[in-house]
């Protein structure tokens, strides 16, 4: 199954199919108006709930351990 996207996720606005201005992760392929809206979509800091955050939502103890220390 392959899915596009041509609604720019920076934007919102739609984007044409340039194949220039679109990046393809395994079949998710998503279009870019423009190339600073890519590189921002590029740069975009990406959270890890897991790693990034001091704590999660139930908050587990030294005493309960976690699968990413």
């Amino acid at each position: 199954m392959r899915i596009k996207t041509t609604l720019d996720p920076i934007s919102l606005k739609d984007a044409p199919t340039d194949p220039e201005l679109h990046l393809q992760d395994g079949n998710l392929h998503i279009y870019f108006e423009s190339v600073e809206n890519m590189d921002a979509y590029i740069d975009m800091h990406v959270e890890r709930p897991g790693l990034d955050l001091k704590h999660n939502l139930d908050n587990p103890t030294e005493d309960s351990g976690t699968d990413w220390n």
